[in-house]
């Protein structure tokens, strides 16, 4: 094995005048390196990278897109129409926010806005039972025809409330 100290001979070790001009050297080239000159030298790297994250963002992005698009685009058409119902329904929800909480209430008609609370929450409730039995992918047109009644039901009594003034936009 090699000893540290044996591993140079002495007459291969610089003498005192070398190694101080070694080391003036090494001092003025540190103290040449400035922040600003290193941030310089670095962006060509810096904007190639920050190139490459957009690229791949963006990359990411299509990809999930596609893959989103193809598993709709390949949902039966049943499927697709459910959809469109619930969302329908979830828009009509999101704009009348006083019919979830509470409907004004006037004294001449706060029977009848009661009334058709309830029977949005037995409709909603008709949805989610039969929502629950063919989350297994029954595709019977049976019970989808039905699911679409009752969609149809719920969006025509938010409809006649809107008509009838019974709740505002």
């Amino acid at each position: 094995m090699i000893h540290p100290d044996k591993f140079y001979r002495p007459d291969e070790l610089p003498d005192e005048r070398t190694q101080q001009r070694l080391w003036r050297g090494i001092e003025k080239q540190i103290r040449r390196t400035r922040p600003i000159l290193a941030f310089v030298r670095d962006a060509r790297s810096f904007a190639y990278g920050i190139a490459a994250t957009v690229l791949l963002y963006l990359s990411a992005v299509g990809a999930i897109t596609i893959v989103k698009d193809s598993i709709q685009n390949a949902q039966p058409a049943v499927v697709q129409v459910d959809q469109a119902y619930q969302s329908a329904i979830k828009a009509f929800e999101q704009i009348m926010p006083q019919l979830v909480s509470s409907p004004r209430a006037e004294p001449e008609n706060g029977g009848e806005l009661l009334a058709r609370k309830d029977q949005i929450h037995m409709v909603d409730k008709a949805i989610e039972e039969l929502r629950q039995e063919t989350r297994n992918n029954d595709l019977s047109p049976m019970k989808r025809t039905r699911l679409r009644q009752l969609y149809s039901m719920k969006l025509q009594i938010l409809i006649d409330m809107i008509d009838n003034g019974e709740i505002e936009l």
